[in-house]
Parts: C-alpha cells; structure tokens; sequence
C-alpha cells in the first residue's frame, strides 16, 4: 500500500530533478547550439513584438499570416535553383516570396469592390498551396538532402547558424534603428492616415516600407519558429501590450519584452522537455501572456472592466 502510494511521488520528484538540472544546464552556456538558440529566440520575439505591433494597430494582423505561409514557396523554389540549404539563397527566395505576397495583397485589395480580408486569404492559401505541391515535389526527385528545408514549417532554432543569427540580429538593429527615425510618420500615418496625408507624409511609401520590414522579419524568424507560427509571434505580443499601455512608445516597448521572454521561455521548454519544439513553445508561453494580460490588464482588462461596471451599478443604485 505505501509502496503503491510513494512510487508514483518518487517518479515525480526524479522527474523534477531531471528537468531542474536540464534547466540549470540551459543557462549555463555549456553548448554552443543552445546560446545560438536562447539567443536566436529572444531577437526573434523581440523583432516580431516590435514589428507586429503596427500590424495590429493598423488592423492588418492576417497580413503577417499571409507573409508567414508566402515564404514557403520561396524556400522551396531557392533550393530546386541552387540544388543545396544554402542559407543566402534559401534567405532569397523566402525574402522575394514574402514581399511578392505583400504586394498581391495591397493590389487585390485596392480595388473599389474589394474587401482586405479576402485578398489575404486568397494570397495565403495560393501562396502556401504552391509551397506545398513545391515540397511534395522535392522530397520526390531531390537527391539531396532537403530535411533542413522540410523543418521550416514548425522550426528548428536548434539549428540556427552563426551566420543566420548575424542576419537576424543585423535585421532587428536596422529595423529598430529605423522605427526610432521614422517614428513621428509611422505613428501619423498609422493612427490618423489622412491627417498625416494632408500635412504631407508620403504615408502609401511608410505602407510598403512597412510590408518590406514584415517580408524581412518574417524571413530572418522563419528558422525559429516555422512557417506556420510566425504569424502568431508577430500579433501576440502587440496585441497583449495594449492592454497595459495606451501611449504607442509604452506599448512597443511592452510587445518587445513579452516577446523576447516568450522567446526565452520557449526556447527553454524546448530544451527541458525533449520533443517539444522551440516555435509552439513560444507561442503557447505568448499565449499565456496574452490571456494573463486579457484578464488583468488596467486598460479595459477583464477584472477592470467587470470593477468599473460593479462601480458604475453602484453609484446608480445610489442615485436612484
């Protein structure tokens, strides 16, 4: 009877040990692999958290899904034309995908009897359908190996390089770099669009400046958290900041930090619990946050909401 009582709490407690020491060994920087990786997931989040704020702000949160999907085919035809993973190309190819997608959408959506959400989905499921019948057709006749390339869809930032982290890093600096200068016609342009139009902001120009940091940040995160889950990184932490924050320099700087510690936080689930990948690991660690800040968020938050409605209902009752 004990014996039956304590096994399963001694199983669970070696487990614990296990994942304690994994986690330990996580932030130790033993591995060269897993500071790329920890490192790799906490640019991504924070690019995306930056970059999908103004997506969400602007109402254009499935672009990024469609930009995400779109990337496939690019991928695959850059490996059918060079025959390798050659990181450049497969970077290419994504890049030139992504922003066609971009532009195919901004075209089908320009029109008088056109509506945004149905052009976005239409690009998707093209883009994405061709990807597919690409990789079906790849792993049929390539003769080399095209694991790296299959993996693209759920990530692997286990397999990051050195060189695809430079790219990614040098990609988040220049896109920060360029938020902090063209703040003042980013802001105007995403907030007031006519106003910004009359008082001369070439606001079609920050529209496409825009999809072209989407093509790009979707392409450098795209080994990290896959195709399929990209768009996710990049609406997630925007959309949770604005609920803890009402000026636009606040809640860039909240959607970053929730998303470099989803990415942190993925990448260490990934390592602790084996089998379970880096990218839907950040997801679900953005998700939480997503839902914890649904619930307590002092900008229309559940728990605030439900207080100023009970405070609103009182002072009635009062007055009546």
């Amino acid at each position: 009877m004990d014996l039956t009582l304590t096994t399963p709490t001694i199983l669970l407690a070696a487990d614990f040990a296990e994942y304690q020491s994994r986690a330990i060994e996580f932030f130790s920087f033993k591995y060269q692999f897993v500071t790329l990786a920890l490192v790799a997931s906490i640019v991504v989040g924070a690019l995306c958290g930056l970059v999908g704020t103004f997506l969400v702000l602007r109402r254009l949160s499935l672009l990024g899904d469609a930009a995400g999907h779109s990337t496939l085919p690019g991928l695959a035809i850059a490996f059918l034309v060079v025959g390798s993973l050659s990181t450049g190309a497969l970077m290419v190819g994504a890049l030139v995908s992504s922003f066609l997608s971009a532009l195919a959408v901004g075209l089908f959506s320009s029109g008088p009897r056109s509506r945004p959400d149905a052009a976005i989905g239409i690009v998707l499921s093209v883009f994405f359908g061709v990807g597919i019948v690409l990789l079906s057709y790849i792993q049929r006749v390539a003769t080399t190996s095209y694991a790296g390339l299959d993996s693209m869809l759920l990530g692997n930032v286990a397999g990051i390089t050195t060189g695809q982290l430079i790219a990614l890093i040098v990609t988040a600096v220049v896109l920060s770099g360029a938020t902090l200068l063209f703040y003042r016609p980013l802001s105007l342009s995403t907030f007031d669009p006519e106003f910004a139009r009359s008082i001369g902001v070439p606001v079609r120009l920050v529209h496409y400046s825009l999809l072209g940091a989407l093509a790009c940040s979707v392409v450098v995160s795209v080994q990290a958290v896959g195709v399929v889950l990209v768009s996710a990184m990049l609406i997630i932490p925007g959309a949770s900041a604005l609920f803890w924050a009402r000026r636009l320099p606040v809640v860039l700087g909240v959607a970053v930090i929730i998303g470099a510690t989803s990415g942190m936080l993925g990448a260490l689930t990934s390592y602790v619990f084996e089998g379970v990948s880096t990218g839907p690991a950040m997801v679900l660690v953005a998700s939480a946050f997503f839902i914890a800040s649904l619930v307590l968020g002092p900008r229309q938050g559940v728990l605030v909401t439900m207080r100023r409605a009970g405070g609103a209902a009182q002072r009635g009752g009062e007055h009546v």
